[in-house]
């Protein structure tokens, strides 16, 4: 079961490193981040560090404060308020929202209470030799379990509504599997307060250890499936940046070979497939910005791109048996490679000659598909023949 923990712990301090570069650096909200990181340091107190920590703190079962406050208070709150957020239910009258600050602190003030004042110096077995200290403890878990309780079943009702209701799929599953880890975790409430009872009054509710092992289970389930449940939105993301950057890499040899024409119309200096594979920034932003430069070349290129150019490359398409969508696209990559050839010998540009802009996309998505279309065609044997064949075809006419 350690090594198993250590695994929870690694992938929760894993979870919140990652999200921290993202809110702490832009500034986004943060309760979700807070969240992480109360879980991360619950999980590695119930590692060796938390008796490391008592051990050099000389403080009997410190650990077993903080891993509460963390684990317990500080998560459940955090967790609460990003549902309340991300549902649009942070409203509510001044003094419910005053209550939702007030009470984690009241209820971590009166934890910290209980446990120096009555707890110490007893290890946590010994407490049940003691009628005062058992007294005491039933008052720290019932604090404890019952602020946990309450926050865990808000934040049910909240995942369940809104995961029932809400148009975005990965949201709407996300907020469903965090309530399945939300309820696992009430389970493990309910099963903590009656073993604790229960060894008060007798052996327990289950032979030997078993107790522990059923609430270690539930608590690590209620974890996982936390994790997991506010990763789905974020793995819809992750497949948008993947096609997003597949579109760029798949539009970069159509971009160089405008713009090496073109210059003009470049933001930024031209760098090679592999800088751009290697380089995972922006990745929005700059397809954004290579599907306009592209229609800027475009544009730029049509004055090197006559009537008749534009005309023979349409024959020649027709004449190869392409009809429709595909004929539009490869005619269209013909007199653009035809009119970069013209560019770059040197060629006079048209005069007095007025081409209108190559109809693109209704927005971003349709634009990427049009251009990788056209890129595709472009970079085509098929192209290069039929602008071959234009090429040729003046000096047969001479």
């Amino acid at each position: 079961m350690d090594s198993f923990e250590a695994v929870v712990a690694v992938l929760l301090w894993i979870t919140t490193g990652w999200r921290a570069t993202k809110v702490w650096r832009k500034g986004q909200d943060r309760t979700l981040w807070w969240t992480f990181f109360g879980l991360a340091m619950m999980m590695t107190l119930r590692l060796p560090a938390g008796r490391a920590l008592d051990q050099l703190t000389e403080v009997t079962d410190l650990s077993y404060l903080l891993k509460h406050l963390f684990g317990g208070v500080l998560s459940s709150a955090a967790l609460l308020a990003f549902l309340r957020r991300v549902s649009g239910q942070q409203g509510g009258s001044p003094v419910a929202k005053r209550m939702r600050v007030i009470l984690p602190f009241v209820t971590a003030a009166a934890m910290a209470v209980l446990f120096f004042a009555e707890l110490q110096p007893y290890e946590t077995r010994a407490i049940f030799q003691d009628p005062t200290a058992q007294l005491a403890l039933l008052a720290y878990t019932a604090v404890f379990l019952g602020f946990l309780s309450a926050s865990l079943l808000s934040g049910m009702r909240v995942c369940w509504r809104w995961g029932r209701d809400s148009s975005d799929g990965a949201l709407s599953w996300g907020l469903r599997v965090i309530g399945a880890g939300l309820a696992a975790g009430v389970v493990y409430a309910l099963t903590r307060i009656a073993a604790l009872v229960a060894h008060m009054t007798g052996d327990g509710i289950l032979p030997g250890d078993l107790d522990d092992y059923v609430s270690t289970y539930l608590l690590m389930a209620a974890l996982l499936l936390i994790v997991v449940g506010s990763s789905l939105p974020v793995l819809g993301k992750l497949r948008t940046w993947r096609a997003e950057r597949r579109a760029l890499l798949r539009l970069h040899p159509l971009w160089c070979a405008l713009t090496e024409a073109t210059p003009s119309v470049r933001l930024d200096p031209p760098r090679g497939l592999a800088i751009e594979r290697l380089d995972p920034r922006n990745v929005h932003g700059r397809l954004y910005r290579r599907t306009i430069e592209i229609r800027d070349a475009a544009l730029a290129l049509s004055d090197y791109a006559p009537a008749d150019i534009r005309e023979r490359a349409r024959q020649h398409v027709e004449a190869r048996g392409l009809a429709e969508s595909r004929a539009t696209v490869t005619t269209e990559a013909c007199w653009l490679a035809a009119a970069r050839r013209s560019k770059l010998r040197g060629d006079t540009p048209g005069s007095n000659t007025e081409h209108q802009p190559t109809r693109g996309g209704r927005d971003l998505r349709s634009e990427i598909s049009a251009l990788t279309q056209l890129s595709d065609a472009y970079h085509s044997d098929l192209v290069r023949d039929i602008v071959d064949a234009c090429d040729r075809l003046p000096e047969k006419q001479t």
